[in-house]
């Protein structure tokens, strides 16, 4: 049998890095998707070769439809059909209501939301196709759970993530497809960095930190055959839950 492949947005660095390394150990190809991260995402694909595994780079910004759509041809043409496809991809502009321009809010809902529909969009064709596929989207505790002040736009658009795979996890229910949404508790990457060591002791007093491999390990299962029955639902990668700070 081919591998089964997989497609990881954002997956030249961080919680994105970590989960094509571990769904490549799980005997997948690897589509390793990067936006700016060209060094970083070659290194993941190196590393995994080196393992013995297969993965290729394709450079595309998900927050395009016809980037998003060309990311997926590309890695149906060098590995095969896509029938994972981890939306990882996403950023913040931190500031308040009043603050963020239009401009911001644009590209926050664009790369987190919009660009996880349009990566999902190509790739639920060729899922139908082979009658088995796997979807998973990244929420936030900002989304609803552990809400938080100056986040407007990137938790409008964890919040819409929820309802969207809710929603289509019902659609594709008898096509062998899953749909599920992970959230993660507090992991440092150079986006959490991003928003400053005040924020950084913000999020440290409210979850105690968890490693990239531990949310990866809860993708590994939601990609997995073990997890056929398992759709719908919003999983968080965390320790004790949010504190509502």
């Amino acid at each position: 049998m081919t591998a089964r492949v997989a497609v990881v947005t954002g997956g030249g660095r961080g919680i994105g890095a970590a989960i094509c390394r571990r769904l490549a150990a799980d005997g997948f190809a690897v589509a390793v998707n990067y936006s700016q991260s060209k060094l970083g995402a070659e290194a993941v694909a190196e590393s995994i070769t080196a393992d013995g595994g297969r993965a290729v780079t394709i450079q595309a910004d998900v927050s395009s439809s016809e980037e998003a759509a060309e990311l997926i041809r590309q890695a149906q043409q060098l590995l095969g059909t896509p029938t994972v496809l981890v939306n990882n991809a996403g950023l913040n502009v931190s500031g308040s209501a009043r603050k963020l321009t239009p401009a911001q809010w644009d590209r926050v809902i664009g790369v987190n939301l919009s660009g996880a529909f349009y990566c999902t969009h190509a790739a639920l064709p060729g899922m139908y196709e082979a009658g088995w596929g796997r979807v998973v989207f990244f929420g936030s505790p900002a989304g609803g759970r552990g809400l938080m002040p100056a986040m407007a736009s990137y938790a409008a658009a964890k919040a819409g993530l929820v309802a969207f795979a809710g929603s289509m996890a019902k659609e594709v229910a008898r096509r062998g497809i899953t749909v599920n949404t992970v959230v993660p508790g507090f992991v440092e990457t150079d986006m959490t960095r991003a928003e400053g060591e005040q924020a950084m002791s913000t999020m440290r007093a409210g979850w105690p930190s968890i490693p990239a491999q531990g949310v990866a390990s809860v993708v590994s299962f939601l990609v997995s055959d073990e997890a056929a029955y398992v759709s719908g639902e919003e999983i968080g990668a965390w320790l004790g839950g949010p504190v509502h700070l």
